[in-house]
């Protein structure tokens, strides 16, 4: 469950600016829930291009705020302070496992938000993120959307591959939220709130079918 504190009785999610440290170099500051912080460090790894796969990674370590991981290749660059703002770029692209039906993504779309803090917790100021895979359901709180995205691809990474990926988020879709999602291919993304612009490009540029929920409108095919 997410991490939280009690304030006057009232359930405070914790919002904490995690360290990610590989081969003892920091390699990013993330703000994010302090929970499952080993799927944080290994999908940051990955979507930033440090790791290829799980065999890449000797050890990870978690203490406190920081998630440390060790990897067999050389980390080079400064460390990145990643912000709320949303703009990303485009490391890799891994291609999907085929056409998906809009309408069915709509129908899932009823499904996940079942499976929101809305319903989990509502109490609870924070993003869900999800990915529906063959049939199941990775599910991400965080009390950002960004860092729910880059939890999410490493739950996907120790789970194992999947023939349908179909990404959810309760936030506004980003072209950073795009970028990582198709380091693992995924076949489409909805949201159920409106895309920033920079989501709706990215998601287009790649074609990957981007569903948002439109103001008097619904669910709405954008690319």
């Amino acid at each position: 469950m997410p991490v939280y504190k009690a304030v006057g009785g009232v359930k405070i999610a914790v919002d904490a600016l995690v360290k990610i440290v590989i081969n003892d170099r920091l390699a990013a500051e993330v703000v994010a829930n302090p929970e499952d912080l080993e799927d944080l460090g290994i999908g940051y790894a990955y979507s930033e291009g440090f790791i290829s796969d799980l065999g890449d990674v000797a050890e990870v370590r978690v203490a406190g705020d920081e998630v440390r991981l060790w990897i067999k290749r050389p980390v080079d660059g400064p460390a990145r302070r990643l912000e709320d703002c949303g703009v990303g770029h485009l490391l890799k692209a891994v291609g999907g496992g085929g056409a998906v039906d809009v309408e069915y993504m709509k129908r899932l779309a009823g499904d996940f938000t079942k499976l929101t803090i809305w319903h989990v917790d509502p109490h609870l100021a924070m993003h869900t993120s999800a990915l529906y895979l063959d049939g199941e359901w990775l599910v991400v709180h965080d009390t950002s959307r960004h860092s729910g995205v880059i939890k999410l691809i490493g739950k996907y990474l120790r789970r194992g591959g999947a023939g349908v990926r179909i990404a959810f988020t309760t936030g506004r879709v980003s072209s950073d939220m795009v970028y990582r999602l198709a380091t693992i291919g995924v076949d489409g993304i909805v949201s159920l709130r409106g895309p920033l612009y920079s989501g709706l490009e990215a998601a287009c540029r790649l074609g990957i079918p981007l569903v948002s929920n439109v103001r008097n409108t619904g669910f709405t095919r954008l690319c």
